[in-house]
């Protein structure tokens, strides 16, 4: 699916992404949401802060805290919230009776934390409870107090395993320029099953990161740039994995997994991660879950092979030397968010994905939801606009989120720890006639989303990001941007965008808060060569790697 873990070829098939919130959809059902209530099947876990009362209103409402001196009144919010140590979290201000809404933040404790010029606060490594002090420019006088509770996170050092796209190695991010310590798991793409998207024969691995299985090509002039970042990987301390498969391998992996040419193809594959010095491998098998008419495989059968597939390579490694003594063979594997409209509403499976589900994700170390681009969002077909990568917020117009969906899988008894959320460094955006989030998208027909084009470098290099309106959706903690009447770059061939929804510091920060949290496993990012800038920095990556800890002693 476009936007979504794919090979070298930009597609823009969306086959089955519009089979809609109105049936269900065995291809989209398994993607995790984030519980904010306790309990499940990862034990250990707290409830975490209290999150917003959903609303459509872009602007946060708390009580307010006027000044008694003051004919002007400050309020804050959120005005109470709970962070885990070394978190950040933007804080707004409303300043009443003034045309002037800016505000002044201190924090009153001396080693209390730091909160910057724009109300991000970022909490010290010492539990214990602060407050942050908004003061209104017009008048000094009126102030508004936030209670933050610093807490001892439910999981300190969640994981992040990013996709670098070894097949653009030469013109986006360089091999010895990628900041691995960003990372816990650099996860190279990419390989495909034969009979797949890149031919060959059902059992064989095919090459499909180009130049970048040539040996001579990487920095060091020797190696190849794909065993180049392995060693930078272990160099640093991480682990490095292979990704398998991607959008379109379906036939591919079924023909692949057949219990004729199963053991091949496992041993195959084994072979090439030892070969490669990998420490695991990522089973990125999207679509045909559901069966293929034109295979003759129903969709129990397709899911059969999964499992079998998934066991034959734990099985095939734990034999080799190499993942022996200590060295764990490491399988992850890319799910999807579940709408809410496809959970059973009532019965003993109420609220539950199906069993297959969780029976893959428990199979596996890390079930990584792909909840970014068209694994959240759609257009038309009863869809209103949404965004890319929600935490909270799902309707029945807006059927998906992080939140619903992680419960859903906890419920079905898959651990928190074995569950991660997805950061997508591209954009979305509707067409001219939608403006903002929640709007109805029956007659817009504009809907971009191919990630390649639409990477966060692009967005800047375009001018995306300092044209329209920034806002801030409480709601669903993503930022977005409005352009009333459309915008499209000159020169770009990109057409009309009324309202982009894309990561930024800011939802880096919020998702950081819920994974670490919540007791979530982790993050994947799709994908780290997206934001790499001229100047050589990666404001995304560089945010992921502040807020996720990956470098934390």
């Amino acid at each position: 699916m476009t936007g979504l873990h794919r090979g070298n070829v930009v597609s823009s098939n969306l086959r089955w992404a519009c089979r809609g919130m109105f049936r269900t959809n065995r291809m989209l059902a398994p993607m995790l949401l984030l519980s904010a209530c306790s309990g499940g099947g990862g034990g250990g876990v707290v409830s975490p802060a209290p999150t917003p009362t959903p609303t459509a209103s872009t602007s946060p409402s708390p009580s307010p805290t006027p000044s008694p001196t003051s004919a002007l009144s400050v309020r804050v919010a959120p005005s109470s919230f709970s962070l885990p140590t070394d978190a950040t979290r933007h804080y707004g201000c409303q300043v009443t009776g003034s045309n002037d809404q800016n505000c002044t933040w201190t924090v009153q404790e001396a080693n209390g934390g730091t909160v910057s010029a724009a109300g991000i606060y970022a909490a010290p490594a010492v539990p214990g409870v602060y407050h942050l002090v908004a003061r209104s420019v017009a008048d000094p006088n009126a102030t508004a107090t936030a209670t933050i509770t610093v807490t001892t996170p439910v999981n300190d050092r969640p994981w992040v395993t990013g996709y670098y796209l070894g097949y653009y190695w030469d013109w986006s991010y360089p091999p010895d320029k990628v900041d691995v310590t960003a990372l816990t798991h650099l996860m190279f793409a990419r390989v495909a099953p034969g009979s797949g998207t890149l031919g060959g024969q059902a059992g064989q691995v095919v090459k499909g990161a180009g130049t970048a299985h040539d040996a001579g090509l990487s920095p060091d002039g020797v190696r190849s740039v794909e065993d180049y970042l392995v060693k930078r990987a272990h160099d640093a301390g991480k682990k490095a994995l292979l990704m398998l498969g991607g959008e379109g391998d379906g036939d591919g992996f079924l023909r692949s997994s057949t219990d004729a040419v199963r053991p091949t193809f496992v041993r195959n594959l084994v072979d090439y991660l030892v070969a490669h010095d990998y420490d695991g491998i990522d089973v990125d098998w999207e679509d045909r879950l559901e069966g293929s008419a034109a295979l003759g495989v129903t969709g129990e059968e397709a899911r059969r092979r999964a499992i079998a597939l998934i066991t034959g390579l734990r099985a095939e490694a734990n034999a080799r030397p190499r993942y022996q003594n200590g060295r764990r063979f490491l399988i992850t594997f890319p799910g999807y968010l579940v709408s809410i409209n496809d959970l059973p509403k009532d019965g003993p499976r109420e609220g539950m994905v199906e069993q297959w589900q969780a029976d893959i994700a428990n199979l596996v170390d890390q079930y990584n939801v792909m909840s970014y681009g068209v694994g959240s969002a759609w257009n038309q077909a009863g869809w209103f606009s949404w965004f890319s990568s929600p935490i909270y917020g799902a309707t029945g117009t807006t059927p998906r989120d992080l939140e619903t969906s992680v419960r859903a899988y906890v419920k079905t008894g898959v651990p928190r720890s074995k569950i991660g959320i997805g950061i997508g460094f591209y954009g979305i955006y509707y067409g001219p006639t939608i403006t903002g989030p929640r709007q109805d998208t029956e007659h817009n027909n504009i809907f971009e989303i191919q990630d390649t084009p639409l990477r966060y470098s692009e967005l800047v290099r375009w001018g995306y990001l300092n044209r329209g309106t920034y806002s801030w959706d409480e709601t669903s903690q993503v930022g977005y941007r409005s352009y009333p009447g459309g915008f499209s770059p000159a020169g770009s061939g990109l057409s009309q965008a009324g309202f982009l929804s894309y990561e930024d510091e800011l939802s880096i920060a919020a998702k950081g808060l819920y994974v670490r949290q919540t007791g979530l496993g982790g993050a994947i990012i799709w994908a780290i060569n997206y934001d790499h800038m001229p100047d050589g920095t990666n404001p995304l990556l560089s945010a992921v790697k502040r807020n996720f800890r990956t470098n934390a002693p």
